[in-house]
């Protein structure tokens, strides 16, 4: 997903967040980022639907009200668990039509607005547009930047390949790829210009708007995927967010003094709530916590059917502060992009529960390096989690492997966070950075389909006129033999 910053010129730049989906994950990456800018003397606005509730000095929030209650209540269909895989597709391309309204016709937002005319569109001011990746590369982010993408051993975002792929892997690795590339052309494009349309009439295309974007800033390292190649514009900062220490209340600090064998974290982070789950699948984990001989810290939001003494639940937890404890054994997650990257960054061995979007490529990635054991929702019961906690505490191998993951995730030769700062200052000073963008070609002209027609018109014409030749030698030579 990508996420817009624009930013115009001053002394101290005013920049303008917009991370409008209701996940509470993106917001708290774009406001890490807004935050350090605007302690740097930069006046900043945040649109997300959660405001700070102590914002420092030069941060102003446009709250989108009532989009975190609309996701929850569509999230429930993603919960039933006889919701396929194309199910899910159609309830999130729905989810994204729904939301798209309503972020734009919000009442806050458009108060905004009125204020500050056309600053949604920043081809009409003196400003700069920079993307945001939060789930890393993606073929979105590609086709915007112009990153090559092999299908050879760049793996596409809905498989679980790796980037060292068999022969069929390989094929269908190209088939999912060229057939979301259809997809983006034939239903998401024209969509998105209608929206365009919609709510901003008389904006220029929307190609000439994507083409103004010359920098990404891309929410990922290559310890948190396959290796792959980035142009210039675009720049890896995954792990920005995670220098800045969060403490431990008093009661978890505690908690965590006076569990004697440890903690095990679980959380399904902010778009799935664990008491949506089926009460076969609850019952199942409520037994094998009860007979695990850890602590098990649980972001919760309702009511247990039961509460084994072992067990804490909060409606919020200070994740960073968790997984960085040495207390913390094992942190078991739904496999978000963000909540992986603070496991690898902290050296914390996941059990990893997948539900929908990145989150299975995510999972099986993870499961693959050797850092994880991946369970699937619905076979989750008391026998394969206690088998899974008892293996990820007790076989030291996960936690030696992701241990080396983090040593090599925090040995950065600048801070990631230092690096996000220093490139939007960098095009904020130059008012984008044209210098590091390559030109937009047609697809035939960056395969060099038209290229390799010209050489082999070439040798084409070249053969053939030496095949002509020695066929005129030949009959020559025939005619002299006849006449001798």
């Amino acid at each position: 997903i990508l996420l817009i910053f624009v930013a115009t010129a001053a002394n101290g730049a005013r920049i303008l967040g917009v991370f409008p989906f209701p996940s509470h994950s993106h917001t708290i990456l774009g406001s890490a980022l807004l935050r350090e800018l605007a302690s740097r003397g930069h006046e900043v606005t945040m649109i997300s639907p959660f405001p700070l509730k102590d914002p420092p000095p030069n941060y102003n929030d446009v709250h989108l009200e009532g989009l975190l209650e609309m996701r929850n209540e569509r999230m429930k269909e993603y919960m039933n668990p006889n919701c396929s895989a194309f199910s899910k597709i159609g309830y999130t391309y729905e989810l994204l039509q729904i939301m798209n309204d309503a972020v734009l016709e919000n009442k806050n937002l458009q108060d905004f607005l009125a204020t500050n005319r056309n600053s949604m569109l920043p081809s009409r001011l003196n400003a700069t547009p920079i993307a945001f990746s939060v789930i890393g590369g993606s073929s979105v982010l590609n086709y915007v930047f112009g990153n090559p993408s092999p299908y050879a051993y760049v793996p596409h975002i809905t498989t679980t390949f790796k980037d060292s792929m068999s022969f069929w892997q390989r094929v269908v690795n190209t088939l999912v790829a060229l057939l979301g590339d259809m997809v983006s052309y034939i239903l998401l494009m024209p969509y998105q210009k209608s929206i365009l349309q919609k709510h901003f009439p008389g904006a220029p295309p929307l190609e000439e708007l994507l083409d103004n974007v010359d920098l990404a800033l891309v929410n990922s390292h290559f310890i948190t995927e396959t290796p792959r190649p980035y142009l210039t514009n675009s720049i890896q900062i995954g792990g920005f967010h995670l220098h800045e220490k969060q403490h431990l209340p008093e009661d978890l600090q505690t908690y965590f003094n006076e569990s004697k064998h440890g903690v095990i974290y679980f959380s399904l982070g902010t778009n799935v709530k664990s008491e949506e789950l089926k009460p076969s699948t609850m019952e199942g984990i409520l037994r094998a916590f009860s007979k695990s001989k850890y602590n098990i810290l649980w972001k919760f939001d309702g009511k247990l059917p039961y509460n084994p003494k072992n067990v804490k639940i909060a409606k919020w937890l200070p994740q960073k502060a968790i997984l960085s404890h040495p207390k913390t054994v094992a942190f078991i997650t739904h496999g978000g992009f963000g909540s992986i990257t603070e496991a690898i960054f902290h050296g914390v061995p996941m059990i990893a529960i997948p539900f929908f979007g990145d989150q299975q490529k995510n999972v099986a990635e993870t499961a693959q390096r050797g850092f994880a054991i991946q369970l699937e929702l619905e076979d989750i019961s008391e026998e394969s989690l206690s088998t899974s906690m008892e293996e990820i505490t007790g076989n030291s191998v996960y936690r030696d492997r992701i241990r080396s993951a983090s040593d090599i995730f925090k040995n950065q030769p600048m801070n990631p966070m230092e690096k996000a700062v220093f490139w939007v200052e960098h095009f904020v000073k130059h008012k984008g950075a044209k210098h590091m963008k390559i030109r937009k070609m047609p697809w035939y002209q960056y395969m060099l389909l038209d290229v390799f027609a010209f050489i082999l018109t070439i040798l084409s014409v070249f053969f053939l006129f030496i095949y002509l030749v020695i066929k005129l030698i030949s009959s020559l030579i025939k005619r002299k033999l006849k006449v001798q």
